[in-house]
């Protein structure tokens, strides 16, 4: 009975021996850096492509045009060309990932940032919805491309000094009870700061919004809210007036959304088709 219980004994030390030798002899799998290298597996336009990890990287401080934009295409093309099936590696900046999952990155290929290269090209503009580490930087690529008429500072480009780049006009829910879910953001791409008062937007069906305050710096952005709130004019990356609706303005079946000087020249629309 001893010896058998003495091998009952052993064999009950046999797991624990497995574990330490795992400690103490097989060294630690490298956990994979977050700022790569990272395989790009497909472009989705301009600023956002997916990785082979099935992640999406949104190029942080620059929005690339649209589609149905003028050099949307070109845009798209030149990002391929940059980053397609190419190794890439990330800088993070002070938020990391947007509302939609996205990761917010400066891209580098082989040591050249992607977004700077955009900006050089003419193929996007300055984007500020945070702190941007490269700002100046941008700014200055942008005045360039500007000044030489590059892509969508040419003539079948953006005319500015605003630029709307968002439409939210169908808000999460049912509209009546999120009211400010339904909103439009606006972006400075002029190369001076710009007084919005006099500029308003409007929809298809009349209603009318004209700003009476707020200075935008280059590349800033400001969003207006359908509902009622506390407008927040300065001190922040991102501007925020209120309508002060009680109803929803934006229809949810199709709409457009047209922004204007302060003399009534149109200068930009964007379409919301459901």
């Amino acid at each position: 009975m001893k010896y058998k219980r003495t091998i009952i004994i052993s064999l009950s030390l046999v797991p624990i021996a497995i574990v330490l030798v795992c400690i103490l002899f097989i060294p630690p799998v490298a956990s994979q850096d977050p700022k790569g290298p990272f395989l790009v597996k497909r472009v989705v336009d301009g600023d956002t492509i997916m990785l082979a990890d099935g992640r999406y990287v949104r190029y942080v401080g620059i929005n690339t045009p649209e589609r149905g934009e003028p050099l949307w295409e070109e845009a798209r093309d030149y990002n391929a060309q940059q980053v397609g099936g190419k190794l890439i590696t990330l800088e993070f900046g002070h938020v990391t990932e947007d509302r939609y999952g996205r990761t917010l990155a400066y891209v580098f290929v082989e040591g050249a940032m992607v977004n700077a290269a955009f900006l050089q090209a003419g193929l996007a503009h300055l984007f500020v919805l945070e702190p941007i580490t490269y700002y100046h930087l941008f700014q200055r690529l942008q005045e360039k491309a500007r000044t030489q008429g590059l892509g969508i500072w040419g003539k079948d480009g953006f005319s500015g000094p605003l630029k709307i780049t968002r439409l939210n006009a169908n808000a999460e829910g049912y509209d009546r009870y999120n009211l400010n879910g339904e909103y439009v953001r606006i972006c400075n791409i002029s190369p001076a700061t710009l007084d919005l008062k006099g500029f308003s937007l409007s929809d298809q069906q009349g209603h009318h919004y004209t700003f009476t305050t707020g200075l935008l710096r280059p590349g800033y952005t400001a969003l207006l809210f359908t509902g009622p709130g506390k407008d927040v004019v300065e001190g922040v990356y991102q501007l925020r007036f209120f309508w002060g609706s009680r109803y929803p303005i934006w229809n949810n079946k199709g709409d457009e959304a047209s922004l204007r000087n302060p003399q009534g020249e149109l200068i930009d629309t964007v379409e919301y088709r459901r």
